[in-house]
């Protein structure tokens, strides 16, 4: 990483100041491309990734290979120039992206069925703009840095400077580059925002009530928002999530954001730098965006009824979030806990909190026959009876593993997936389960994964 953007810094420095500091080893390029000195810029913090147009105009990499993020397309043509530090290259990352049509395709192609794609990860940039007959520079810069000694957590800003008298000609240029574009994104406070792969409802197997409490609930909401102002009510919902690991709250969660195009603001509640100014943060960028998404995951781990906690926020200042004017109009805030019985009464005590309380067991036999019928269509259904009869009891992440064993099974007799093979993957993930049971430890994607149900 470049030499600006990693600052682990003394945990009592002020967030400004650690900003400041990594401005400031800029200085005199700084000055330079913007024509005045550094006290008379206005350093503006936003959470749009400019810099991300550093690889387009300065990588020669075919567009395919690179994040094209609507802020860089809706950017680019305002673009008259840009200009980076010569004695300070590009620092990019590469990341793979799995191309895959059905998973028997992916298992076959491997390697092949992913491709390569940079983001630009540090170099500040001088951009001369041109909009609306007026031409000015602005400086974008990217920095990712660790507050405080004991944080494992990356920190992520991203800054816009600009001469003082340009700050009205900024502003304006991001808010038309902020404008909605129907793309659901997940913002992370002291982090940065990003899109959210979509998900429609229909791709979800869902139980009656589910989609009861659920979907038929948030959507009529947002169509009932005059009924809401004309009986003085809140325009506000809460949603609470409940129920073991795998079986489908994440991919909810991201239904919902996708069918209102809705960003959620969320805070990692067990990182050790994280306060309750951050918690305040987080309901504040909510109420500037709304209509928009709370959304607060594995409450349960975070404020347990036994008080013990590895989280620095606290109760009270989650319930004065909760139920003060922070929650704000247009506001839907959606919890996740896989025990609510061990979360804290204080939360669920007063009406209003969470109007909806959703339960996500795991799937009945009904569902069990949709879901793995969904994931093999090629099958007919008296084929997956027996499969479904012995599947009793696990999650839609586990049936999406049993499908996973059961097509390397089929992709090593170069065949297609059938009945014998997901019995033979059914016994084989129980036993794996079973041997995991007795070492004390449980299996990876039980712990921390949601997949599509």
């Amino acid at each position: 990483m470049g030499k600006c953007a990693t600052a682990i810094v003394n945990e009592f420095a002020a967030r400004p100041d650690v900003l400041r500091r990594a401005v400031a080893q800029h200085k005199s390029w700084i000055e330079q491309q913007l024509g005045v000195s550094l006290s008379d810029v206005v350093i503006l913090e936003t959470d749009l990734d400019l810099a991300q147009i550093g690889v387009e105009l300065f990588i020669q990499v075919p567009v395919a290979r690179h994040q094209t993020l609507s802020v860089a397309r809706r950017l680019r043509p305002f673009v008259l120039s840009a200009t980076t530090p010569p004695e300070f290259p590009p620092f990019c990352g590469v990341t793979k992206s799995p191309r895959i049509g059905n998973l028997l395709a992916f298992i076959k192609e491997g390697v092949a069925s992913q491709r390569s794609t940079l983001s630009w990860e540090d170099c500040p940039i001088a951009l001369r703009i041109r909009r609306n007959e007026s031409e000015f520079s602005v400086i974008a810069l990217r920095l990712a840095y660790h507050y405080g000694s004991g944080n494992d957590y990356e920190t992520i800003a991203h800054l816009i400077i600009s001469r003082r008298e340009n700050t009205s000609d900024t502003v304006l240029l991001l808010e038309d580059l902020d404008r909605p574009d129907n793309t659901p994104r997940l913002h992370v406070v002291g982090s940065s925002t990003r899109p959210v792969i979509s998900c429609k409802w229909d791709d979800i197997v869902l139980d009656y009530k589910v989609r009861s409490l659920l979907k038929d609930d948030f959507e009529s909401f947002f169509e009932r928002q005059a009924w809401f102002l004309e009986n003085k009510l809140p325009f506000r919902r809460g949603y609470l999530l409940h129920g073991p690991p795998g079986n489908g709250k994440s991919t909810a969660v991201r239904a919902m954001m996708t069918s209102k195009a809705l960003t959620a603001y969320t805070m990692r509640f067990f990182d050790p730098d994280s306060g309750d100014s951050d918690l305040d943060r987080l309901f504040e960028l909510a109420v500037e965006n709304r209509p928009s998404m709370v959304l607060l995951e594995d409450l349960d781990r975070a404020f347990p009824k036994t008080g013990e906690t590895k989280s620095k926020i606290s109760l009270q200042q989650l319930l004065n979030n909760l139920d003060g004017v922070n929650s704000g109009e247009g506001i839907v805030v959606v919890a996740t806990a896989n025990e609510p019985e061990i979360l804290d009464r204080a939360i669920l005590r007063r009406p209003g909190r969470f109007d909806r309380v959703v339960c996500f067991p795991n799937p009945s036999a009904e569902l069990r026959q949709q879901y793995l019928q969904k994931l093999n269509p090629g099958l007919p259904p008296r084929h997956l009876k027996l499969s479904v009869e012995q599947s009793d009891g696990l999650s839609f992440a586990q049936l999406r593993e049993v499908h996973v064993i059961a097509g390397q099974r089929a992709f090593e007799r170069k065949g297609e997936i059938g009945e014998g093979d997901l019995l033979l993957a059914i016994h084989a993930l129980r036993q794996s389960n079973l041997t995991a049971s007795r070492n004390g430890t449980a299996a990876g994607f039980l712990a921390h994964e949601e997949v599509s149900a």
